[in-house]
């Protein structure tokens, strides 16, 4: 039994679309890391990079997801990084949403690239995405092939919450 589901993944992979969607189906409350911060700070987390520097905003994440795993019975969408740099909850069932780099370019519009400091620049950032693939998979407890359209993978994990009764 865990306390909570995280959703873990590349930037721009659904995790907060998922965990919306998710959090309906299983009737919990949903958090997403990224806006948590954003309202704490009444700013943007692109201005945050820009203003404070990545290291502050890595502190400002794991103080939340700290934070947010105190208590019980969300989803909880993390920034891409979150598990790279933070340490999140032995507790949480971690769901790994493992979507290619070009399916996930695909599915962002440009409006929405723009807003990422990290995909700035898209070799760098498929270099990022290769460096981080490997943290994703080893801190997983459950992956989900989010290549397939999103209704379909949502099913995927709703029913392997359900199946294993982890929430």
């Amino acid at each position: 039994m865990y306390d909570n589901v995280v959703l873990i993944g590349f930037m721009g992979s659904g995790k907060t679309t998922i965990g919306k969607s998710l959090a309906r189906q299983l009737h919990k409350k949903f958090m997403d890391v990224d806006s948590v911060i954003e309202a704490e700070q009444n700013a943007s987390i692109t201005e945050i990079f820009a203003n404070k520097g990545e290291e502050y905003f890595r502190d400002l994440e794991q103080k939340c997801i700290n934070q947010l795993t105190q208590k019980t019975g969300q989803v909880i969408a993390t920034g891409g990084g979150l598990p790279i740099y933070s340490a999140i909850s032995k507790k949480s069932l971690i769901v790994y949403i493992d979507a290619d780099f070009d399916v996930i370019l695909d599915r962002l519009p440009r409006k929405e690239r723009d807003k990422r400091p990290l995909l700035q620049d898209e070799s760098r950032a498929k270099d990022l995405f290769e460096q981080r693939i490997g943290t994703y998979k080893e801190l997983a407890n459950f992956s989900v092939d989010a290549n397939q359209k999103v209704s379909t993978f949502i099913h995927v994990i709703f029913d392997y919450i359900l199946d294993q009764r982890v929430l």
